[in-house]
């Protein structure tokens, strides 16, 4: 966003707002806390009562343009290096727990849950290494596809960053700190791109099929490119469409949103039919149900479907929504029916109207697209990856009770590794499994074993749907020498 240079000094509109500048100025404010703090920032963008503070690291800070005392004008400060960043993240995590990689403008780090042996040391290299090689291939595959929808994608300006969490446990905490808890709850997301510190955040064991990954970097790649603006009130259906329209390539980005998405156009093509009962309307113009952790599912499987049927059947008219979109607003706030009339704007007719064209459509690309088999296609298999373990569960019924069978492999790239698993249901009866020191890459066969035992609290019986908890810890650790002398955590009633 262009910003206009502010030549007096606390100059304010009429309005109540900020002008806004070319460079940098001195602001200070009155914190939370009630304490005075200086900063050097750039005005990105005022709104609401709100001061959006461009940082020199690409983070942004809101601060209420109430608590501001004082705004001095001041030379643009450089924003920092790759490599300053990077030394920045080792002083936040501590050099004991994070390792880190520059590649280009990617400062890719690894948080961990423990001290690295030293054996380990070079199988993190090697994992940085290839991460930093997937976020340029990302990159380059999400400029190409820019400059197909006519937008001009700009050098990033900050560098980008991408922590990747060893365990679900230190994700699911940071993850509660840096959103508040506002939107889906931690123990429901994969990973996220934040807006305002500009990072890419990530679980492991999300890193094992890079479809995670995948879809919150192109979110990055857009806010950090030029081609669509921070903290603009944007569509949700288009943001997230387009990010999904990019998954299902596994580890090589191969994807882009003119082809079909490997996971939904399987589930489309067996039943035939889009999920749910939602309309394009409603994910059109309702936000929130992204942030739901009811509908997100829907939402998301929604917002691909119309976001593909637009870009490779409406290309012109895609590409005028898309321009639209660039030129919305940081810190302004979308009307009830605003999303609705730009959308009608471009294209023509009402999200509703395009609905019905989606499955003659998809079933036309299908023909032209094969979708190769995955463990996935196991009938009554669940396939889990989940805190550094793949596990493939079958549950198998002779009439009197239910028993439980499969495989759970380390997909750690950095160390052995103990596991605890449970299998539960609803009504809380479970089997679990002790699994010490099972090597990077290596399986476990799971035995048959009768869900018998019950979790405190709950009622215990047979069920319909099945939830996988995984604990890990690694192997020369003093949690795993516990469970090895039996002292197993306590199995909750679970939350369904």
């Amino acid at each position: 966003m262009t910003l206009a240079r502010c030549w007096l000094v606390c100059c304010w509109l009429c309005a109540g707002l900020w002008t806004q500048a070319s460079w940098a100025d001195k602001f200070t404010y009155i914190n939370d806390d009630g304490q005075r703090i200086d900063v050097e920032a750039k005005l990105y963008a005022t709104g609401g009562g709100v001061l959006a503070l461009e940082r020199t690291d690409g983070s942004i800070e809101l601060v209420p343009e109430a608590r501001v005392r004082q705004r001095l004008p001041s030379q643009d400060p450089t924003p920092i290096s790759p490599a300053q960043m990077l030394e920045k993240l080792k002083e936040q995590f501590g050099e004991e727990k994070f390792r880190g990689t520059v590649s280009g403008p990617f400062v890719i780090g690894v948080v961990l849950m423990a001290p690295l042996p030293k054996t380990s040391e070079s199988k993190v290299t090697a994992a940085l290494k290839k991460s930093a090689g997937y976020m340029q291939s990302i990159s380059k595959t999400f400029e190409a596809f820019a400059k197909q929808a006519k937008m001009t994608p700009l050098p990033p300006k900050y560098p980008l960053v991408v922590l990747i969490f060893e365990t679900d446990e230190i994700f699911e905490d940071f993850t509660a700190k840096e959103t508040g808890n506002r939107g889906l709850s931690a123990g429901n997301i994969a990973g996220f791109y934040s807006q305002l510190s500009n990072g890419l955040y990530i679980r492991m064991s999300e890193c094992y099929t890079f479809a995670t990954p995948l879809h919150e970097a192109i979110h990055q790649q857009c806010f950090n490119t030029g081609v669509l603006p921070r903290l603009a009130p944007l569509p949700k259906w288009f943001v997230e469409g387009m990010a999904t329209g990019f998954e299902g390539a596994g580890d090589k980005v191969k994807g882009d949103p003119l082809k079909l998405n490997h996971q939904y156009a399987k589930s489309i093509a067996e039943s035939g039919r889009l999920p749910g009962d939602l309309d394009w309307e409603l994910v059109g113009s309702v936000d929130r149900l992204f942030g739901a952790d009811v509908f997100a599912g829907e939402a998301y499987f929604h917002a691909w479907s119309m976001h593909w049927l637009l870009v490779s059947k409406h290309r012109d008219k895609y590409t005028k929504f898309f321009q639209a979109m660039s030129q919305m607003q940081p810190l302004t706030e979308a009307r009830p029916n605003d999303h609705k009339k730009a959308f009608e704007a471009a294209f023509g007719k009402s999200p509703n109207a395009f609905q019905s064209e989606f499955i003659p459509a998809f079933l036309t690309a299908a023909k032209k697209e094969r979708f190769a088999s995955n463990r996935d296609d196991l009938p009554g298999v669940i396939s889990r990856q989940v805190n550094l373990a793949g596990v493939d569960m079958l549950a198998e019924s002779n009439g009197l009770q239910v028993a439980v069978k499969g495989t759970l492999k380390n997909i750690s790239p950095i160390r052995d590794m103990s596991y605890y698993l449970v299998v539960m249901t609803e009504f809380g009866s479970y089997a679990d499994w002790h699994i010490h020191n099972l090597k990077m890459n290596a399986s476990f066969q799971l035995k048959p074993t009768p869900m018998l035992k019950v979790a405190r609290g709950a009622p215990g019986g047979p069920g319909r749907a099945f939830f996988v908890r995984v604990q890990a810890a690694p192997s020369d650790s003093p949690e795993a020498a516990r469970w090895l002398k039996g002292d197993l955590p306590p199995v909750r009633q679970p939350r369904f």
